[in-house]
């Protein structure tokens, strides 16, 4: 099935990955003018772009600056993290913890995506894969409140991944086998086990985001 994306979706897309990819970097300005130059678009679809991503966390608005790349506080990330595992474990409430052999089998191409994407240290890919399965687990629920509610958080993961430091601190060599963790309680684990997995799985990254900062302040 062909799937064409719309213009404002194409620069979300193209937004997203500058910053994933540390062409734009926190705190940085985007300054529209120069963005819709460089892509060859109007400012309507741009701006459009900008609160999109915006809403998703990915960026704020400040004073005098106009629209900035954000970096997210172990508070935001922490709140941001607990809001979306709780909606994960309402869908696997609602769904008994039973899935599907469609949806099995997509989850577990994710982690094997997820893995090599990993060995790669590519973050975006990570990233992506990473909220895919993710999606996966709240589409169980067959609620497309639920969903929808979910997708409002979503960019708060990819502003969580890039605060915390592509190179150092994301979990490269274990990301894929937390999710295979799930995957696997999913076959043979009750519905307390899962989302007993999911809420500790969305508690890891804010926890390593915040012993980084206690050694950072330690040693200024």
């Amino acid at each position: 099935m062909i799937i064409r994306k719309t213009l404002r979706e194409q620069v979300v897309e193209i937004l997203r990955h500058k910053i994933l990819s540390g062409e734009i970097k926190p705190g940085e300005r985007i300054i529209e003018a120069k963005v819709a130059e460089e892509l060859k678009v109007s400012r309507g679809p741009l701006r459009e772009a900008l609160r999109q991503i915006e809403e998703e966390g990915l960026v704020v608005y400040e004073a005098q600056k106009g629209c900035v790349v954000k970096t997210m506080t172990y508070e935001e990330m922490q709140e941001t993290y607990l809001i979306q595992s709780t909606l994960e474990k309402l869908a696997v409430q609602m769904c008994g913890g039973e899935i599907s052999k469609e949806q099995d089998e997509e989850m577990q191409k994710l982690v094997l995506s997820m893995e090599k994407a990993a060995n790669q240290k590519n973050l975006y890919d990570v990233i992506k894969f990473d909220e895919q399965f993710h999606e996966c687990i709240v589409k169980t629920a067959h609620s497309e409140k639920l969903h929808r509610i979910w997708k409002i958080l979503e960019g708060g993961n990819t502003a969580a991944y890039y605060t915390m430091d592509t190179k150092t601190l994301v979990p490269f060599d274990v990301v894929h086998i937390n999710h295979q963790r799930i995957l696997d309680l999913f076959h043979k684990g009750t519905v307390e086990d899962i989302c007993k997995e999911i809420e500790l799985h969305y508690m890891v990254v804010p926890h390593v985001l915040y012993e980084n900062q206690k050694k950072k302040g330690e040693r200024n």
